[in-house]
């Protein structure tokens, strides 16, 4: 009798032992995804991707802006100018825009002008005017405006800006002070020019924006032979219609 209840406690805690063991292999087995799950849910993982690209916060689409600029031109040698001008825009796309603008330059002596007129005509030899013959005067552009790219960053972890990269190419006329030296008074002359450039406008709000734009000009030089290549770097406040209802 005690042999025959040893053996059935024995059995029992075998099976109990078996019972409790066999829902972890089972588990086990089951966690082990199938060669179709993976298929499966590489294939609903790039369905249910998320997109990040938003709608633009900002639209310019079938309204005007009204730009006010000031810059300067600093690559001359003997001159640096101070542009003070204004742009006009429409937008016919989102993407697509036409410009018109005008400056006119206000002029700096540069010191290597200044320090070679003090060299040349206090020294008695030739005037430092044979070095400069030609002054930029005013300029007048149409534009055409393509914004390929439209983002945003954020600043102090809660202002978040929006902005546009723009390129712009166009063509204008420059108005040139020519003064040969001995001649009195200067002549001026109108030059045709081409103008390529990039900038960024970053939204303020709905109605204004900061405007940051570098053109490069390409004209005759009407003083001589070759030609000249103001480029102008530039800071702006545009204005905007309202958006159409």
């Amino acid at each position: 009798m005690d042999i025959r209840w040893s053996l059935a406690r024995k059995l029992s805690v075998l099976l109990s032992v078996a019972f409790l063991c066999a829902p972890g292999v089972v588990l086990a087995e089951e966690a082990e995804p199938s060669m179709l799950d993976k298929k499966l849910d590489a294939y609903w993982g790039e369905k249910r991707e998320i997109r990040t690209i938003q709608k633009r916060l900002f639209l310019k689409d079938t309204r005007w802006a009204f730009t006010a600029f000031g810059g300067v031109i600093p690559n001359d040698d003997f001159q640096i100018y101070i542009p003070m001008g204004g742009r006009v825009a429409y937008f016919l796309t989102e993407d697509i825009g036409i410009e018109a603008s005008g400056a006119y330059a206000l002029q700096s002596e540069t010191d290597l002008r200044t320090f070679l007129t003090d060299e040349l005509e206090g020294g008695g030899g030739a005037s430092a005017q044979i070095f400069l013959t030609q002054f930029l005067d005013w300029y007048a552009n149409v534009d055409f405006l393509w914004s390929p790219f439209h983002g945003k960053f954020g600043a102090f972890t809660s202002k978040l800006f929006h902005f546009d990269f723009y390129t712009a190419v166009g063509v204008g006329v420059n108005s040139l002070v020519i003064d040969y030296p001995g001649a009195t008074p200067p002549s001026t002359e109108i030059a045709i020019a081409g103008n390529v450039g990039l900038g960024t406008m970053m939204y303020v709000l709905d109605w204004m924006a900061i405007r940051v734009d570098y053109r490069h000009f390409i004209h005759e030089f009407k003083a001589g032979d070759g030609l000249s290549y103001p480029a102008e770097i530039s800071l702006g406040a545009a204005f905007f219609t309202p958006a159409p209802k």
